[in-house]
């Protein structure tokens, strides 16, 4: 072991896969005073132990990444890899040294190579175009090489399921679109428009930037190996509790409200002979689910307007579907915009209108039947 070595001891485990809590960091031993000119020189190692690795049921590997100037890839790409199975607990070694980068059992994001078979997952080289697949045509970065080869893995430990489950499967690309794409993309410089085209890629997150800004300040008087490793562990935990957090939205909120919605888009036809009015059963976000449902069932004619129940008021909304997740114009405006109560009754002959907004994207009855029929008459204008 180097001279240099910095370790971390891990406590207070929150999660079963997140195996990170609060560390408790102790000062490293011996000093880089106290060192040798030529260990002093040497690549320095970040050593992390979970838990489990500190009560000996650890993998036992080690994976390595670059020391020097982090960023959110490799931080987040160290995190993944030690929720596996196979390097469960692993130490993770910072340094440029290709001596000792050959020795370790997973390297990322330095090294020059990529081939899983190996563990090495670089994305820097000449030559290197890997992207995830599935409708996905953004280059991979450390990240998204080891959520491309892990994530299905990671996800369906949370789920407590089988890896060729449908929702593993379901969760594995949505999270992908969501939360890694745009870490993959930032890191490779891609941008997220290209003029007045729709944006190549979601960036919901920011996470890139945040990362950035826990590398040691220019003005830090301690420019040392230790500052800057401790710095990195702060990154591996920020981006990896990011993206736990993210998991668990998508296996108890995201998932739940598609089903919703699949159900609710299937059986619209029992709503009206139309297919363009939905129902929703029971209020959830159907939104983004609603167009990308669509577009994977191939629906003709696409849906119109959806009604829904307002819970605080007990009475019914009719909203119309905009043109897309992110433009405010509606595929079908409601007519009638402005009008409310009475004035809105007499003019639709329908009873209990409440009011319809002056853009036309939504409006109100008191009953589901009148919400219906605005629907209904809204389709004939």
């Amino acid at each position: 072991m180097l001279a240099a070595t910095w370790r971390l001891s891990q406590r207070a485990v929150t999660s079963p896969l997140l195996g990170i809590g609060r560390p408790q960091i102790r000062s490293p031993s011996p000093t880089m005073a106290s060192l040798s000119p030529a260990a002093a020189a040497s690549p320095k190692r970040l050593r992390v132990y979970s838990s489990a690795a500190a009560d000996g049921a650890g993998s036992g590997k080690r994976v390595g990444t670059h020391n020097g100037s982090f960023h959110c890839d490799e931080a987040l790409g160290c995190f993944l890899i030690r929720l596996t199975s196979q390097f469960a607990g692993a130490d993770v070694v910072r340094t440029r040294d290709s001596q000792i980068l050959d020795t370790l059992d997973a390297v990322l994001d330095v090294g020059g190579v990529y081939d899983p078979s190996q563990h090495r997952y670089d994305h820097h080289q000449k030559g290197f175009h890997e992207v995830f697949g599935h409708g996905f045509n953004t280059k991979l970065s450390s990240a998204g090489l080891v959520y491309k080869h892990f994530g299905k893995e990671i996800i369906a430990k949370e789920l407590g399921v089988n890896e060729d489950h449908e929702d593993v499967h379901r969760l594995y690309l949505a999270i992908y679109k969501s939360f890694i794409e745009a870490l993959d993309a930032i890191d490779n410089g891609i941008n997220q428009y290209d003029t007045d085209q729709p944006p190549k890629y979601v960036n919901n997150t920011h996470l890139s930037s945040r990362v950035g800004r826990l590398n040691p300040d220019w003005t830090d008087p301690d420019q040392s190996p230790e500052k800057e490793n401790a710095a990195f562990q702060q990154a591996m935990m920020l981006a990896g509790s990011e993206f736990m957090e993210s998991v668990r939205f998508h296996v108890k909120s995201w998932l739940p409200a598609r089903s919703i919605v699949l159900e609710c888009l299937l059986s619209r036809g029992e709503v009206d002979p139309s297919g363009e009015i939905m129902v929703l059963d029971r209020f959830c976000p159907w939104k983004l689910h609603l167009f990308e449902l669509e577009e994977e069932l191939k629906i003709d004619p696409l849906t119109k307007y959806v009604l829904y129940q307002d819970v605080r008021s007990q009475s019914w909304r009719v909203q119309a579907v905009s043109v897309a997740p992110d433009r405010f114009e509606s595929r079908r405006a409601l007519p009638w915009r402005g009008m409310r109560d009475d004035e809105l009754s007499a003019e639709t002959g329908i009873p209990g209108c409440v009011f319809v907004h002056m853009s036309g994207f939504i409006g109100g009855n008191k009953t589901y039947e009148g919400a219906l029929e605005m629907a209904r008459a809204a389709l004939k204008f």
